[in-house]
């Protein structure tokens, strides 16, 4: 009834870091690292990981804070600012994954135009912001798009068995939406 009797996440804020186009992303990330050396960057796949590693190669920044999650422990991220650089498609992978670092507090940059979007219907998101006005390079924070995803990542769950494991969302998606 309206979502009131509804679950809540416990205890955990997720904030969600949106641009329109991954590359204002990864620019965004850049500037991230720039004014904070101490940040990790977690991505959920490898491809996202050689993307933004090919980024920082470019602008000449350090790629050793760009993880995947196999490659953390507490003694990794103590004592750093911890941003996720995508969303896993499955929203209970994130929480168990959020749960066992122990953070109060996930914060998440996505950008529209990523295959997990485009299976919702994001094109459209893209072209209502752009005629709000909102420039390609712009970040947004937005409530009920973090519940729009948090929807979208628990329809995929209710049609997803298995887990299976890929180097990219687009694979991830490929692999276990088989209709």
């Amino acid at each position: 009834m309206f979502g009131l009797l509804k679950k809540k996440d416990p205890g955990l804020n997720i904030i969600d870091k949106i641009w329109v186009i991954q590359e204002a992303k990864w620019k965004g990330c850049a500037e991230e690292i720039r004014s904070n050396s101490e940040i990790v960057f977690i991505a959920w796949f490898d491809e996202t990981v050689q993307q933004l590693e090919e980024v920082f190669n470019k602008e000449s920044l350090p790629t050793t804070n760009i993880l995947i999650p196999r490659q953390t422990g507490s003694h990794i991220l103590q004592n750093k600012k911890i941003v996720f650089i995508e969303h896993y498609p499955l929203r209970s992978k994130e929480l168990t994954y959020f749960g066992q670092l122990n953070i109060p507090r996930a914060q998440i940059f996505s950008a529209l135009d990523e295959p997990l979007f485009k299976q919702f219907g994001s094109d459209k998101i893209i072209t209502m912001m752009k005629q709000l006005g909102m420039q390609k390079t712009e970040s947004f924070e937005n409530k009920m798009l973090s519940n729009a995803i948090k929807r979208a990542q628990e329809k995929i769950e209710s049609k997803v068995s298995v887990d299976q494991s890929a180097r990219s969302q687009t694979e991830w998606l490929s692999k276990n939406l088989q209709s």
